[in-house]
């Protein structure tokens, strides 16, 4: 990108987005550890207009989970385990499209009993259903011609024992009803289908004499759909398995005009503030882990406090909160914060829990004497319209009280050790007024009702 007599070889259109490319990378590469990777990565994608290019809105879910993934990854402002990176990715799945219909559904072949569908696909046949664990006592009754019906009764004997030949027998017995009932639930599977069925399964390929796994539902198909496997054979030593084609991928570009919209005041796209750009380098690392390490704590609090609240208070002490510094430590890794800041990053998360958990008003807030509020949520989802622009927000508590008020109540985990404290509070119920005025607005969209807006330390 800097050899500019390459840059000179491209067509004009292709010159000037490389420009553009290369001076939003230039910007970034200059903030290097001067900010987390995570949010480092994340500015970069969302200066280079990442958003612009999803087609869906389950696409800015997906990019979201690789960030929070980045997230946990991070250490010390550089990703040092890229094969940590790699794994983590294999482990992500796509979000589900909220406002799919429901001509797909996922069930069990339990629950789809006595239903019907145009089109089934039943999984997995060729795996072996999982079976309980040996019973220490195994009995049955078996009915006498004459008179009371008799108990048979049989025990488990160690490896090293003679075999029960009673616990045999009803072992056996055992193993023949679950393969009436294996072959009872294919039959339920088979016949929900109204127009076609799909059985998908496997064999290994590579054995003497191809078959499926004893136990499993193939097997109980095997004489209806050998034919099927006929000709399947493992690839050779050294031979990778033939590929599926390529899906064709389509290039989507940006108008070459686009240009991003600015951020909302205060925000930076990944970068340092311009406080922390004033400083020695030794400082801009200090401020920018500081202001992580702040995020962190108050991302873990706010998981505790949600489970607080999703348990009614109940089994939440003073006590409890304190002793699980461990678990608070190992959280707070987990998200990035690093060595030198954690003692400090586990202090603060058990100060305020335990904070929320002592104060009668917090106590109110989080579950009512022990029991739960009418109509309560915690990180509460909502999605509107707000003045022509769809709004996505998460509310951190909300529930009805006594006098059926609807409240919606942010948690906040900013800390205030200056003389004027009203001064303090005061700027912050402005400075997130506009937040909480969206929240309500969002929540008068689904009820009408007196709701109440609060912020608690």
């Amino acid at each position: 990108m800097q050899d500019e007599a390459r840059v000179q070889t491209l067509s004009a259109d292709g010159a000037h987005r490389l420009l553009r490319v290369r001076a939003i990378l230039e910007n970034f590469i200059a903030a290097r550890r001067r900010v987390s990777a995570a949010r480092w990565i994340e500015g970069a994608w969302l200066a280079l207009g990442g958003p612009a290019c999803v087609s869906a809105r389950a696409d800015m879910e997906d990019a979201q989970a690789y960030f929070r993934l980045l997230e946990t990854l991070d250490d010390s402002s550089d990703l040092v385990d890229f094969s940590a990176l790699e794994e983590g990715v294999g482990k992500l799945f796509a979000a589900a499209d909220v406002q799919a219909d429901a001509r797909l559904q996922l069930m069990t072949i339990h629950k789809a009993k006595g239903l019907e569908f145009d089109v089934v696909i039943v999984p997995g046949l060729g795996y072996t259903p999982r079976r309980g664990e040996p019973r220490l006592l195994a009995w049955q009754e078996r009915p006498r011609p004459r008179g009371e019906p008799e108990l048979l009764l049989g025990t488990l004997r160690e490896a090293t024992e003679d075999k029960d030949p009673i616990y045999n027998y009803l072992d056996a017995l055992e193993k023949r009803k679950a393969a009436h009932e294996d072959a009872r639930l294919l039959y339920v599977a088979a016949t929900r289908a109204k127009s076609r069925l799909h059985l998908l399964g496997q064999i290994d390929a590579g054995a003497d004499k191809p078959a499926p796994r004893a136990g499993s539902l193939l097997a109980r198909l095997w004489p209806a759909v050998a034919g099927a496997f006929a000709g399947v054979t493992a690839p050779t030593e050294g031979e990778s398995p033939p590929l599926a084609a390529a899906t064709p991928q389509i290039i989507q570009r940006l108008p070459r005009d686009w240009t991003p919209p600015p951020p909302p005041a205060g925000v930076a796209l990944g970068l340092p503030a311009p406080e922390a750009a004033r400083g020695s380098a030794h400082d801009q690392v200090e401020f920018s882990w500081a202001s992580e390490t702040a995020k962190h704590i108050g991302t873990l609090v706010h998981r505790f406090l949600q489970r607080f609240a999703e348990d009614g208070l109940a089994g939440w002490d003073g006590a409890r909160v304190q002793s699980l510094g461990a678990v608070y430590q190992r959280e707070l890794k987990r998200l990035g914060v690093p060595d030198s800041e954690l003692r400090h990053a586990v202090e603060r998360v058990a100060t305020a829990l335990a904070a929320g958990l002592n104060d009668a008003r917090g106590r109110w807030v989080l579950g009512t004497n022990g029991g739960k509020h009418v109509e309560a949520g915690a990180e509460m989802r909502l999605t509107g319209r707000i003045a022509g622009a769809t709004v996505d927000v998460v509310i951190d508590r909300t529930f009805i009280d006594e006098h059926g008020v609807r409240w919606i109540v942010d948690f906040k985990t900013s800390v205030h050790e200056g003389a004027d404290r009203d001064a303090f509070l005061d700027n912050e119920r402005v400075r997130y007024a506009a937040q909480l005025q969206r929240y309500g607005a969002l929540m008068r969209m689904a009820e009408d009702r007196e709701i109440r807006l609060g912020l608690y330390f």
